[in-house]
């Protein structure tokens, strides 16, 4: 059996006839009618029966299609993990980061420094629990996640640096005098967090229902310039991370941090796919990484 041949069976099959298959895929009706014909006579059997109303797909058809869209579909996954074994060989090098993560580690400056040796760090920011998919799908070699996967089984997990979520407030809040803040104290607030595609909504939302407590909520999106302009305008009281402080990482005027007295870490791991293909300079990339393990902040 011929590659295209099974393509133009399930081509023909989820369009709905020749005619539709044979414009989707830019061929003439008597070459795809040709090619499919050929792939009936290699397998011996009829795989649709004509009829008035057109094609219907014949009880050896039904069966033959399930088993060639599997084996087209495991032929393009195996094409692109071979793409993507290549791109490594060529010092290309995917790495998937959950958005905030470029702010606690240098991530800007390990790909500078790469570039004279020839090789690239493709970094593709995105929501935390996202990037851990990329991973999961072998989209990327590497990833770095906050928190342990879902599905830690499926990884091989290092963790590597510990920050901790805080209340961010505007000096104008009357919070705003206290060294400390407790989540309880966010009931009947507006707080502002990430979306849950976000750890940090989740890790401030599980202690709220541990305590008993329900939140509300001003803002729930990644959108990092809402969150500011409510904070600046004392709209509510923001879930941030400690990093945060640092001068040049925090933005928002007239706002200050505040500590939560519970514990609720923010935590950076470095995760590979278990049995994904990482070629000697991933590798030495991922322990440099691991290098980049620091004391609680």
């Amino acid at each position: 059996m011929d590659l295209h041949q099974m393509e133009y069976f399930v081509a023909a099959c989820d369009y709905g006839g020749i005619t539709p298959a044979a414009e989707a895929l830019f061929l003439t009706p008597q070459a795809l009618s040709k090619s499919i014909r050929k792939l009936e006579e290699e397998l011996d059997a009829p795989l649709f029966s004509r009829e008035k109303s057109g094609l219907a797909l014949t009880p050896f058809g039904e069966k033959a299609l399930e088993e060639i869209r599997r084996l087209t579909n495991e032929y393009h996954t195996v094409a692109l993990r071979l793409k993507h074994i290549s791109a490594q060989e060529k010092g290309r090098i995917r790495l998937a980061c959950a958005f905030s993560v470029p702010n606690a580690l240098p991530l800007e400056k390990l790909r500078e420094d790469l570039r004279p040796n020839g090789l690239y760090l493709d970094l593709m920011e995105l929501p935390d629990l996202l990037a851990e998919e990329m991973v999961q799908r072998e989209v990327v070699d590497l990833g770095l996640t906050i928190g342990l996967p879902q599905n830690p089984e499926l990884f091989q997990c290092t963790f590597l640096r510990r920050f901790r979520l805080c209340a961010v407030v505007n000096r104008r809040h009357p919070f705003s005098s206290r060294n400390s803040i407790s989540v309880r104290d966010l009931a009947g607030e507006k707080v502002i967090t990430k979306s849950p595609y976000f750890n940090s909504y989740h890790i401030i939302e599980q202690e709220a229902q541990r305590q008993g407590i329900k939140l509300s909520y001003a803002l729930q999106s990644p959108d990092e310039i809402r969150f500011l302009q409510l904070i600046e305008n004392n709209e509510g009281i923001g879930v941030g991370i400690t990093f945060m402080g640092v001068p040049e990482l925090f933005i928002a005027r007239d706002a200050v941090l505040l500590p939560f007295e519970e514990e609720l870490p923010w935590e950076i791991y470095l995760i590979t796919r278990k049995g994904h293909y990482l070629s000697p300079t991933v590798q030495k990339l991922a322990e440099r990484l691991k290098t980049w393990k620091e004391k609680d902040e």
